[in-house]
């Protein structure tokens, strides 16, 4: 008999390996497990699973300086509204990130087909949550959102007044992305830092169903999402 299967997994071609993933209900709360386990039975599914996590910066950092460089270039914006303007989109980025964390990234699960979902958009992170390797985007789904976004900046706002707010966006992101990693990697050392660390740990540790800001905790307390007020020490 196969160890996997024995164990209560299922396995086939791109399937997740695990069926015991964490109820997003926060009730009961899962056990967390150290070290990392596969994702797919599929040796280069595997593989692209697990990402650098300087990666978001490789890829983005290039779309948004030419953006930022369009802006005034082509835009006809002037440095300071291109400022404002870029200001602007990151916002928008943490209403977005906000809303995927809480409306996608934790989707209610219905039954198997949702419960092998959201283990592979989600569930992984909250059941390993120091495994380094898949602290953030893997290309695959980043370069896939930003063209979606691409073209609905495009859509809304037009080919060349779009340059300045997709900039800021793409640039949330990426504070995003590095902001998670370095949390999860990393204990910071300023007041700042800590704090975001804390809100996040609150988020896995205790209330799965709360703080779901991870560069943007303020949002958690517009949305009224803070869950409980006692927190762990972390």
């Amino acid at each position: 008999m196969n160890v996997e299967a024995s164990k209560g997994t299922a396995l086939s071609d791109g399937a997740p390996l695990r069926e015991d993933v964490q109820n997003p209900t926060g009730k009961p709360l899962p056990k967390v497990h150290q070290g990392t386990t596969r994702m797919f039975s599929n040796n280069w599914l595997e593989k692209l699973s697990r990402v650098h996590p300087a990666t978001p910066l490789i890829l983005f950092v290039p779309v948004v300086l030419v953006s930022l460089w369009l802006s005034v270039a082509k835009g006809g914006f002037s440095p300071a509204q291109t400022a404002g303007a870029t200001l602007i989109g990151y916002l928008g980025w943490t209403v977005a990130e906000y809303w995927m964390h809480r409306g996608i990234f934790h989707l209610k699960i219905r039954g198997p087909q949702t419960r092998r979902l959201y283990f592979l958009i989600h569930g992984v992170h909250h059941d390993y949550p120091w495994d380094l390797s898949r602290l953030v985007f893997p290309p695959g789904a980043s370069i896939l959102l930003c063209v979606l976004f691409f073209g609905l900046f495009r859509f809304v706002l037009g080919p060349l007044q779009m340059y300045p707010y997709f900039a800021g966006f793409v640039g949330g992101y990426i504070i995003y992305d590095t902001t998670h990693w370095y949390i999860h990697a990393h204990v910071p050392r300023t007041r700042f830092g800590r704090w975001l660390r804390r809100e996040h740990m609150i988020h896995h540790f205790k209330t799965p169903t709360a703080r779901f800001g991870v560069s943007c905790p303020w949002l958690d307390h517009v949305f009224r999402t803070t869950g409980e007020p006692d927190t762990p020490r972390i």
